[in-house]
């Protein structure tokens, strides 16, 4: 049977650069083994620091996989913190992309034409976020465990970025209708303007009110502007002779309180 395995092993141009590898970087990896058992990173910024230059050395190799299979190396080669490690940076780049997706005053944000298309495009974005780390939180316990016993440092307060972009995507999106009511302040006599603005707003305040939710709160400024758009909405319910009840407001809801500042301060407000 080992004959067998040598003889195919000696006739695959593959196999043999595998060999090669093993026989050309057996002291590097040796070395390189302990270091990653024992290194005692402490910070997300001193890990990514440590795996750059641990992804530097093990990238010369044909196949990682195959080559870390032989024996020698596979008696020693702490295989479970190697992939914790680099779980932890990836997710690290996962939530820093993620907070980098809200981020409207990017070139690639892409502005929609009209304040319909770019609401929708704003709820879009959040969307597509918000389940990602709504799932993160669930794992939180789990992942705080394996990332322990593993001494790999992981900081879960990088999610607040998200949150932080979250609130400043609602700001935006209030920012938005306050022009728009000013635009057509001219026609808020026609039905349909008014029937148009009454939309826009409703659909901006149900929007803020599920940033609100998912950031745990507004900074000063959100909450201005949250306050100022649910009082346009109500001005046009009385211009509409009432035959609208007037638009739900977070005021009414015990885990909202927009006349308070909220955890999100305005100090760590995103750039407009």
């Amino acid at each position: 049977q080992f004959a067998i395995k040598d003889e195919l092993e000696s006739k695959s141009s593959y196999m043999k650069q595998v060999l090669a590898d093993r026989e050309k970087y057996s002291e590097m990896l040796l070395d390189l083994a302990p270091q990653i058992a024992n290194c005692g990173v402490k910070t997300p910024d001193q890990l990514e620091a440590f795996m750059k230059e641990v992804e530097r050395r093990l990238g010369r190799l044909s196949d990682e996989n195959m080559v870390l299979k032989a024996e020698q190396f596979a008696s020693v080669w702490p295989v479970r913190r190697l992939e914790t490690m680099r779980e932890a940076i990836a997710r690290r780049k996962e939530i820093e992309g993620l907070a980098q997706s809200l981020d409207f005053t990017k070139p690639q944000w892409g502005v929609k034409l009209n304040v319909r298309d770019e609401l929708q495009h704003v709820i879009d974005k959040f969307d597509s976020v918000r389940p990602i780390v709504d799932n993160l939180h669930r794992q939180k316990d789990d992942l705080e465990k394996k990332y322990k016993a593993e001494r790999v440092p992981f900081d879960f307060g990088c999610i607040k970025l998200v949150h932080k972009m979250a609130v400043g995507l609602a700001k935006y999106s209030l920012r938005m209708i306050d022009k728009s009511y000013k635009t057509l302040a001219d026609q808020v006599g026609s039905d349909v303007a008014v029937q148009r603005l009454e939309t826009l707003i409703e659909t901006a305040l149900r929007f803020s009110f599920r940033c609100h939710q998912f950031a745990g709160g507004f900074d000063a400024d959100a909450t201005t502007l949250f306050a100022f758009a649910n009082g346009l909405l109500d001005s046009l319910y009385k211009e509409n002779d009432g035959e609208k009840p007037k638009a739900k407001s977070p005021k009414k809801k015990k885990k909202y309180s927009p006349s308070k500042v909220s955890p999100v301060k305005s100090s760590h407000e995103v750039a407009e």
